[in-house]
């Protein structure tokens, strides 16, 4: 593929996640830095030097914003990434947003390692909510087929004039098994909600395990600056005193 097609094919991918971003009323980086999905880079250069001539400081959003828009690389598999995102069904549990990083003493792997457990807890939660689903679909059908047969053979009895205790001893039986039924379909969707609770707590636990070396690599980065401001005074004033006894 030459450049020009590949030019074309990104301007397309770009113009569909603008139309998908306004069906679906989310906002994504593009927001932040007021443009829409298919700026050009020229648009997304001017935004960001308009930022810089603005002279005041940006918050992490903002930065994390230019980061990403700011280079073509990087640009294109945010775009790739979000696209599929909004193209795939969304499961009833809650949409991860990228985190917002601060750029200070961020290791050039942390990007792609954060998106992609990101994109195993989406994975997950999709896979648990449909077993989730499906296993209440299950659950409903046999409590219905269920009813159904002890209502059948009430109505038997019924038509019956004369019910037999063997007929009473059947219904009994009937509806001490629908309520076993329920009994272990309710053990069963406990036993799903207990799966997707620990998986939660593992999704909360990694999350703040995440942010815990994102604090430890902004303090350590601080403690670096800090220690380099250090020496260049220290070799500032060495400097000073030097010339000041040469001075003399």
């Amino acid at each position: 593929m030459n450049v020009n097609n590949q030019g074309s094919d990104l301007q397309i991918l770009r113009g569909e996640l603008r139309r998908q971003l306004a069906l679906q009323q989310k906002n994504s980086l593009y927001t932040v830095l007021g443009l829409a999905a298919d700026a050009s880079d020229a648009a997304i250069a001017e935004a960001v030097a308009k930022v810089s001539a603005a002279g005041a400081q940006p918050d992490a959003e903002l930065r994390y914003a230019i980061e990403i828009l700011g280079r073509p690389e990087s640009r294109e598999a945010f775009d790739r990434q979000l696209l599929d995102q909004l193209r795939k069904p969304k499961p009833p549990p809650l949409v991860i947003e990228p985190v917002a990083m601060p750029r200070a003493g961020r290791s050039p792997w942390l990007l792609p390692v954060t998106v992609g457990i990101f994109g195993l807890l989406l994975l997950g939660m999709a896979w648990l909510g449909l077993n989730f689903m499906k296993e209440n679909a299950e659950r409903e059908m046999k409590r219905l087929e269920a009813q159904a047969r002890a209502e059948e053979i009430r109505r038997r009895a019924e038509a019956i004039p004369k019910t037999s205790e063997l007929m009473r001893r059947a219904v009994e039986s009937s509806e001490a098994i629908q309520q076993r039924e329920l009994d272990a379909q309710d053990k069963v969707g406990e036993e799903a909600r207990a799966r997707e609770e620990r998986f939660r707590e593992e999704r909360e636990k990694n999350y703040q395990q995440q942010l815990a070396r994102e604090e430890k690599w902004r303090q350590e980065a601080e403690k670096n600056a800090n220690t380099q401001a250090s020496r260049d005074m220290a070799n500032i004033m060495g400097n000073a005193a030097a010339q000041k006894a040469a001075g003399r």
